[in-house]
């Protein structure tokens, strides 16, 4: 004979989950990564069941977080967590705290015990409410389920709220916890009625509380400006200050306003501000910052030096200005950018930046022309020459995100370029990209470190499961090159405690997780796989460099001015 509470608890549980499942189809959910667990069965059997959300295991919880997190910059909309309770959770935490900082949205659904099995001992479980705290943009911690009206218009409430959290004017994770009493399911087939009432969610118009006229006219005396476009601005954001009148932007290295051949569009910046004459020709008095500055340390610090009338844009209404001295914050969408009256710049100045431009790029070009050969920043340039049009490239933090920045070339294209640049974490560098690639067409490509690489290499395990085309360009090293660039680097401690160098074979690494693998020691073998690139799974290639010399050529070219060369 059936227990009628037991029943009745069952019952409740997969109602929940059914429910719960239709909600988020009628909010447009697409896809949902969970790891295995017992308590969050409810929530994976009423997706799997009761809705046509894609829903994609992965075998521990720090891949799937990050896998999503990849997706989700992809995609530009909510990608779906599902873990079982304990300690499952946390395994999230790098990843939200990256799509945290980097306004990314992610939906959160943490399975957890009952109020009576809290703070006894009982198994496989921690206090789990508001555990991200502020890293997420809100939490919600729901009751128990029950097969009732209330419990099902409290789910809808919670579900529409997230939705709207994730994807509001600061976009970013989401968290709703959820309770559930054994048993999970029912011990025979009942039937979950289909017919489906969730009322649509409330129209959001976007409203942003300042205005481009306070913007104008705080700058209509200025006659240097310059323009500072952040990672997240477009080439169609900024399309009204390219041409009339043509000022001065620098381009953040993942930013698409690098994808253009405009005259007036800096990328050697880096140069160009390391050059005592530039900089003192080429003061602005005028400085417009559209979100987060660019990673380079010599542009920060130069601002910082600068008397100049600073104004940092950022929709997202986040402070995003790092450099200590006065700042004019406002909160407006880039795509109101073509309503802000720039004043004309005074004659010869954009032509400054622009012939500085030039020439560096030029002797930058010649180095390059010659073989560098292994010199790990020539990969950058080459990606910038020879990367399809329409391909999608994720670039690891430490010294691949500088290399881009340092090295890559302008060019007209429709390539998207990604990084976690949120909090500039090395952790989970190849999982953010497999997100990225998951079912894309077009070819997806990942520079990276190899410490980056052996942090995350348990994301291979998701190759299994991995539907589209990745390929892995490994710097090898032997050690973490970015160090090299710090004092440190002349101390008797620093390989063992700050470079790190791991002695492994990436080749038995990718053999184990039976993902193809090669060595490549020549610059045509390279851009070879960049105009061919494979169109399914994951290859992994490996280019070994000597980081020591790697930074004395950096240094090298960095130093090429306008008037001056290496």
């Amino acid at each position: 004979m059936v227990n009628k509470k037991t029943d009745e608890i069952a019952h409740a549980n997969l109602f929940c989950g059914a429910y719960f499942a239709q909600v988020l189809s009628n909010l447009g959910l697409k896809t949902i990564y969970f790891s295995p667990g017992s308590r969050s069965t409810p929530l994976i059997i009423g997706i799997e069941r009761y809705s046509n959300i894609q829903l994609i295991p992965v075998l521990d919880e720090r891949s799937a977080g990050f896998i999503a997190l990849g997706q989700s910059k992809q995609q530009n909309e909510p990608v779906g967590l599902i873990c079982t309770s304990g300690s499952a959770l946390t395994h999230w935490f790098p990843a939200i705290t990256e799509a945290s900082h980097a306004g990314t949205p992610l939906l959160l659904f943490s399975a957890d015990r009952p109020p009576e099995l809290q703070n006894c001992g009982a198994g496989q479980t921690i206090y789990q409410e508001n555990i991200f705290g502020s890293f997420v943009r809100q939490f919600h911690q729901l009751d128990v389920p029950q097969s009732c009206e209330a419990f099902k218009k409290n789910i809808t409430t919670a579900l529409h709220t997230a939705f709207l959290e994730a994807t509001g004017l600061n976009p970013g994770p989401v968290h709703l916890n959820f309770p559930f009493r054994e048993p999970f399911l029912p011990a025979s087939t009942i039937s979950i009625d289909k017919e489906f009432n969730d009322p649509s969610l409330p129209s959001r118009e976007i409203s942003y509380p300042d205005s481009t006229i306070d913007i104008s006219g705080q700058i209509s005396s200025t006659t240097r400006p310059l323009i500072i476009a952040g990672q997240d601005v477009s080439k169609n954001d900024i399309e009204p200050w390219l041409d009339n009148p043509p000022i001065p932007i620098l381009c953040d290295s993942l930013s698409s306003t690098r994808q253009s051949d405009s005259n007036n569009t800096i990328l050697r910046y880096e140069n160009l501000l390391r050059d005592p004459q530039f900089v003192e020709n080429c003061k602005p008095d005028l400085i417009i910052t559209l979100g987060p500055l660019p990673t380079s340390k010599t542009l920060r610090n130069w601002i910082q030096g600068l008397s100049a009338l600073r104004i940092v844009i950022e929709p997202r209404g986040i402070n995003v200005d790092p450099i200590q001295s006065e700042s004019k914050y406002f909160q407006i969408g880039f795509n109101q950018l073509e309503q802000i009256n720039v004043p004309p710049p005074e004659q010869g100045w954009t032509e400054n930046w622009t012939e500085g431009e030039r020439e560096v790029q030029t002797k930058l070009d010649r180095a390059f022309e010659e073989e560098l050969p292994a010199f790990e920043g020539k990969l950058a340039y080459l990606l910038s020459l020879h990367l399809p049009n329409d391909a999608n490239l994720f670039i690891a933090n430490s010294m691949p995100i500088r290399d881009l920045e340092w090295f890559w070339k302008k060019s007209t294209s429709s390539r998207r370029l990604f990084g976690n640049r949120g909090v500039n974490g090395i952790d989970g560098t190849l999982g953010t990209a497999l997100g990225m690639a998951q079912e894309t067409s077009v070819p997806n490509f990942l520079l990276t470190g190899e410490l980056a690489f052996l942090h995350d290499s348990n994301a291979l395990l998701f190759a299994n499961q991995f539907k589209g085309n990745l390929t892995v360009f490994v710097v090898n090293n032997d050690g973490g090159g970015i160090f090299e660039n710090l004092p440190i680097a002349k101390e008797p401690e620093f390989e063992k405690c700050f470079a790190t160098p791991q002695s492994f074979e990436l080749s038995s690494l990718c053999k184990a997780f039976h993902v193809d693998y090669s060595l490549l020691s020549s610059w045509s073998q390279i851009i070879e796989k960049l105009i061919k690139p494979r169109d399914r799974g994951i290859e992994v290639i490996e280019i070994r460099t000597n980081r020591k010399q790697d930074r004395l050529t950096r240094n090298k070219l960095l130093a090429l001015t306008p008037w001056k060369d290496a």
